[in-house]
């Protein structure tokens, strides 16, 4: 390894292998590999303050796995233009607050999974216009709010799986102003209800997985649906009348659910004359 003591601008490169430079920036050790992906070089951080990751050009993804972060302050991320990618994972972060994300208007993907997150500010993702997929999977949110997504115009995918979501409301997605397809992920939850009208006004999802002691399908009503999956659920049956609500997506996934075999032979017959795909078993 090739050791560098010289300063440039603000940056202090510290060292430069065949694969990663390792620098200094803003009081923060960073490596960056040749496909200018970063992450930290140290992990004794627990709260990322404001304008700590900042002015560094030609970052496009930035890894920041398991470093215990306990919070970000607002400004946190500043004057990042080609940051596409930012994964934050395997944290103690408990609240994302408005101001540490809403600069970053170039992102496309953000990754909050498997976090503490209980609480999410209305304004959090304000302002993401290219935002097109955030993963706030493996968190400890109970509730969605109506306007976390309506400034991100671009987003296609949702993940809230893993959380402790019990319903979702009327209209929850009401202020949502996404364009084209949008993939919904809500699988391993307990919620129990789900509002015939909680996205009454999307038109068309590709991917609906939740976690249902019934189904009647009237939440899908007037919906364009690509993939619903509702298989690893508590459904033993759907009433017949329902047949019609409940496949309605190109394809269904009713997999791992405690089947009667009775309906699931009723199922099968009417899947077989209405020539729809569904899938029964893993």
């Amino acid at each position: 390894m090739h050791r560098i003591l010289r300063s440039l601008s603000v940056i202090y490169i510290l060292a430069v292998s065949a694969s990663k430079t390792i620098f200094e920036k803003n009081g923060i050790t960073f490596e960056k590999d040749k496909n200018d992906v970063y992450s930290l070089s140290t992990h004794e951080i627990r709260v990322l303050q404001s304008g700590s990751v900042s002015d560094i050009e030609d970052m496009r993804m930035l890894y920041l796995l398991d470093e215990d972060f306990t919070d970000m302050e607002p400004g946190t991320f500043q004057n990042l233009p080609n940051l596409k990618m930012l994964i934050i994972t395997t944290n103690t972060l408990p609240k994302i607050k408005t101001g540490i994300f809403n600069s970053l208007t170039n992102l496309t993907l953000l990754d909050l999974s498997f976090n503490h997150i209980s609480y999410i500010d209305s304004n959090a993702f304000d302002n993401m216009t290219s935002l097109e997929n955030i993963n706030l999977s493996n968190n400890q949110l109970t509730s969605v709010d109506s306007h976390w997504f309506e400034s991100t115009p671009s987003i296609k995918y949702v993940h809230l799986g893993y959380n402790q979501l019990t319903e979702i409301p009327a209209n929850v997605f009401g202020n949502l102003k996404s364009q084209g397809d949008l993939t919904l992920i809500f699988n391993g939850n307990n919620m129990t209800k789900i509002h015939k009208d909680a996205f009454k006004v999307l038109g068309t999802i590709s991917v609906l997985s939740n976690q249902l002691d019934t189904v009647t399908g009237d939440f899908l009503k007037g919906l364009e649906i690509d993939i619903l999956s509702l298989r690893d659920n508590n459904i033993k049956c759907v009433k017949k009348e329902h047949f019609d609500t409940v496949f309605l997506a190109n394809a269904t996934d009713i997999s791992e659910n405690p089947w009667t075999p009775e309906c699931l032979t009723e199922i099968k017959a009417w899947v077989k004359e209405h020539n729809k795909l569904v899938k029964y078993e893993s």
